[in-house]
């Protein structure tokens, strides 16, 4: 029979269930993403979870991102000197300790404690790429002064263009190195699962999702200690100052249905560093990202959560890569739950990959700690996909190791038929 824990640890598993968040012991004992999931999963009411975890419509998409990367094989070389590894590589010039970055999420307070402080410091202690996300729940400002590695910044093309260019100043005044304009949100995906539960930003009790925020006192407890939930990159622009009524702005006075590639032409000229197109699922439009000047594309359907029964993100990916590879750098992004699903993308072409939901279901569980252990698992996969694929730096992953589905690409190595 396990003993009772005795001082200090009955000391840290008071102030744990205090706090309501996960012990040091349980984020140890979690090996992979799926593990972070499920303890995101138990902290958190169902409207939460939920809310991040869920897709838009019947979440064919969601899914799809998930089994398509599933359908990706190895093919590794053995008997190869791999006592040595370099995780390192270049996206437009940017050195990154490994090809993978911290993506934006907004509205990550809503999960508890300091959201997005969490994930900027812990992507800072690790020297990975932070993006700041125009609807954060902390301000651009906020966010860089815990910043200790680079950041990028996320932006929509709203239909004001003075709060445009005081978002994208505001950037650059912090040190974001790298623009990131996301152009498939022209109005937000049908979210079942949020109606269902009665989930509105911030968070709403209601009748239909009392129960569960009930049984999780603790996550009330840390949204009331922090600031009101707002967006808060809104503020002295918007009128008033909470989320509803900065909602309430952005729909009726922001989004913009009538916006074309002239308008990120029009920002081109505005940003003077490396700006990716993020939300491209089509050639088509990564011809047109590259004609306005695009320096790189994310590859990326909005994790499912935009348009649903768009395909997978990695099984465009191919063709992506093939027709304008030699153009744009590309960020991969949708489904990725495994060092070895970016090392997947990686193979294919892809520059780096992007991670969404896996580091807000760190942050839900644990914080900084949680983020910070999504990134170690991440980091520990790479590593030992790397060696065990025969290769000592993650550029010499390339199509020669993974075999893929015929009609994924035409004819090109890497093919399986």
């Amino acid at each position: 029979m396990r003993s009772a824990p005795r001082g200090n640890a009955a000391t840290e598993l008071v102030k744990m269930l205090i706090a309501g968040g996960v012990s040091v012991d349980s984020l140890a004992a979690a090996p992979t993403i799926a593990d972070i999931r499920l303890l995101a999963r138990r902290r958190l009411p169902r409207m939460a979870f939920d809310f991040v975890d869920g897709g838009a419509d019947a979440e064919n998409t969601l899914r799809a991102n998930v089994a398509d990367l599933a359908k990706v094989t190895f093919d590794p070389r053995s008997l190869v000197d791999v006592s040595t590894g370099d995780l390192s590589t270049t996206v437009t010039g940017e050195r990154m300790p490994m090809p993978l970055l911290l993506g934006p999420a907004g509205s990550v307070r809503i999960f508890g404690g300091d959201g997005e402080l969490s994930a900027v410091r812990a992507a800072g202690k690790a020297g990975l790429t932070y993006t700041i996300s125009t609807a954060s729940s902390w301000s651009i400002e906020e966010i860089a002064a815990e910043a200790t590695g680079p950041l990028w910044f996320q932006l929509y093309m709203w239909r004001s263009p003075d709060i445009v260019r005081n978002l994208v100043k505001r950037a650059a005044d912090v040190g974001c190195t790298a623009l990131v304009v996301t152009i498939d949100v022209p109005v937000n995906g049908k979210r079942a699962r949020d109606q269902r539960n009665g989930m509105s930003i911030p968070p709403q009790v209601t009748l239909r999702n009392a129960a569960g925020a009930i049984r999780h006192p603790a996550w009330l407890a840390s949204l009331l200690r922090g600031p009101a939930i707002g967006f808060r990159n809104l503020q002295g622009i918007a009128e008033g100052s909470s989320a509803m009524s900065h909602q309430e702005y952005i729909n009726t006075e922001l989004v913009n249905l009538s916006a074309t590639w002239d308008d990120i032409a029009w920002l081109r000229r505005e940003w003077d560093g490396p700006l990716f197109v993020k939300g491209v699922m089509s050639l088509d439009d990564a011809e047109q990202a590259a004609r306005v000047g695009a320096d790189g594309i994310f590859v990326s359907n909005h994790g499912g959560r935009q348009l649903d029964s768009l395909p997978s993100s990695i099984s465009v990916l191919p063709r992506m890569v093939d027709s304008f590879g030699d153009r744009l750098s590309i960020i991969f992004d949708g489904g990725v739950r495994s060092g070895g699903d970016v090392l997947k993308a990686k193979a294919i072409g892809a520059d780096a990959a992007a991670l969404g939901r896996s580091w807000v279901w760190g942050a839900a569980a644990a914080g900084e700690r949680g983020v910070e252990r999504v990134i170690d698992i991440y980091r520990s996969e790479l590593r030992e996909t790397m060696i065990l694929l025969g290769k000592t730096s993650v550029d010499q992953i390339d199509r020669s190791v993974v075999h893929f589905p015929s009609e994924w690409s035409g004819g090109r190595a890497g093919v399986r038929s």
